[in-house]
């Protein structure tokens, strides 16, 4: 990309001139949750729903308490999926899991 910034690359810097890094890394975060749910779990992927990102918690809603158990043994998995994004590495400390209801 001779010549362009990628809009990627801008918005970090954006976020700290304004004093939003912390929002703007909570929806990266939930952004980057959403694919990688969809990426270990494909078609399944409906019960698992990234609700919110706060304090190095990424805190997930699932539809039963199977699915939060399943989200439990792949935790690891689901954090190393998300922080593959170079400016997420790191952030994420623990996943918890919200029943639905």
């Amino acid at each position: 990309m001779d010549g362009f910034t990628l809009l990627k690359d801008l918005l970090p810097k954006a976020a700290n001139a304004y004093g939003m890094q912390r929002e703007v890394r909570a929806a990266l975060v939930r952004d980057r949750a959403r694919q990688s749910v969809r990426d270990i779990w494909g078609g399944d992927a409906s019960e698992i729903t990234p609700l919110y990102f706060k304090d190095g918690i990424l805190t997930v809603e699932v539809g039963s308490s199977a699915w939060g158990r399943e989200v439990f043994l792949n935790k690891e998995r689901l954090i190393k999926l998300i922080e593959e994004d170079s400016s997420l590495s790191g952030v994420i400390k623990t996943v918890k899991t919200k029943l639905v209801g």
